[in-house]
């Protein structure tokens, strides 16, 4: 009986040695096939280890599907060979979920510490499928590989600190798939990293999108606060005032912006199409002299400035006609010109420069129309026609 026992157990000791040897030299096979650039055989062997139910129970299986779909991805990106690249559907997909399922079979540090420098590789992969998929304008795409990118670089073993460039990419390709809720999730992420001034300018109308115009106002406001580069976020704010029938605000938040930077010509020219809309054409006009003296080549401005005094002297021109008295009439018509003659002058100085802008040539010849000018209308007429 003695002899018999020892006989079974070295008959069960040997069927549990000569299996795991069986086992290892397909993982070399496979190995070997991958360093050999055989991607197509790996493939087979591979994913019929896959399908086995013993072998897809063990981590090595799926450590090695996700080297082979990694490395035939890399390869074919460093030789443009889209057979290699295409091995898999969504080939970089499969390396994450491949190394995915290695680490729930086996989520020990000797697993993390060899999956480690694949997961760097793999983050920045997908990082650079997430650009070339944003600038095809496939945002959902785009987002998907950048989402997967932030997925690796936040798993705590590998001990990386967040990468703003990768969250703000994150963050506009949801906005460019108008996902107002990742965009504002993402995004606010970096509210307190002092990112970008387009930060606050993208949460803005993230938060229009999704209804809610007091946060809109509130991240506006926040940016304006936190950012030395504020013009656009202040004009944002002074057009959303405007909007909503708030131009008193408006022009309070461009008083501030020009107490703090009073040589921005910007914000001047704004709170003169302000005044002009109100028809407090003379407090426009002020304002646009002072955009003028801060940015004398920006021509729509000095066009501002004659319809504003045409304006004036359209106005002045009705009202005499109202009035009896002739010397009034008189006097009235005499503002009536000067103010006219004003519009010219500054008609003209833009008609020197020979501007070619088409919307600069429309508007001037409205205006010389309007004024009775026909020979420069019809000059400028034929540079639009």
């Amino acid at each position: 009986m003695r002899k018999l026992f020892f006989i079974l157990i070295s008959v069960a000791l040997a069927g549990c040695s000569v299996f795991p040897a069986l086992q290892k030299g397909k993982y070399i096979g496979v190995r070997n096939l991958i360093d050999s650039k055989k991607y197509d055989e790996a493939k087979i062997m591979i994913e019929g280890m896959v399908e086995d139910e013993y072998l897809a129970g063990w981590p090595r299986t799926w450590f090695y599907r996700g080297l082979l779909a990694q490395t035939a991805y890399r390869d074919g990106i460093a030789t443009n060979d889209q057979r290699k690249t295409g091995l898999y559907p969504d080939q970089l997909y499969v390396v994450f979920s491949s190394f995915g399922k290695m680490l729930e079979l086996d989520p020990s540090e000797r697993t993390k510490n060899k999956l480690k420098p694949r997961y760097i590789m793999l983050a920045n992969d997908f990082q650079q499928l997430g650009k070339r998929h944003f600038n095809n304008d496939e945002h959902e795409k785009a987002l998907r590989a950048f989402e997967h990118a932030l997925v690796i670089i936040e798993k705590p073993f590998m001990e990386m600190d967040p990468d703003t460039n990768l969250i703000y990419n994150a963050g506009l390709a949801a906005y460019g798939s108008e996902d107002w809720k990742k965009t504002i999730t993402y995004l606010s992420m970096l509210q307190d990293y002092n990112y970008s001034p387009n930060v606050a300018h993208l949460l803005y109308h993230a938060r229009l999108e999704k209804g809610d115009d007091t946060a809109a106002k509130m991240k506006l406001q926040k940016g304006i606060r936190k950012y030395d580069e504020k013009e656009a976020l202040v004009l944002l704010l002074a057009d959303f005032y405007v909007q909503k029938q708030q131009t008193d605000s408006a022009l309070l938040v461009l008083d501030s912006a020009i107490a703090h930077d009073p040589a921005n010509a910007s914000y001047h020219y704004t709170k003169g199409l302000i005044k002009q809309q109100q028809g407090n054409y003379i407090e426009a006009i002020l304002a646009y002299f002072e955009a003028v003296r801060h940015d004398p080549d920006h021509l729509i401005t000095y066009i501002n400035i004659a319809t504003c005094y045409y304006n004036i002297g359209a106005e002045i021109e009705e009202e005499s006609r109202r009035l009896t008295d002739s010397e009034m009439v008189r006097q009235k018509r005499k503002e009536s010109e000067a103010a006219l003659e004003s519009a010219v002058l500054w008609l003209d100085k833009v008609y020197e420069r020979q501007p070619e802008e088409q919307a600069l040539l429309m508007k001037m010849y409205q205006l010389y129309t309007m004024l009775r000018i026909p020979d420069k209308a019809r000059s400028i007429e034929r540079a639009i026609y």
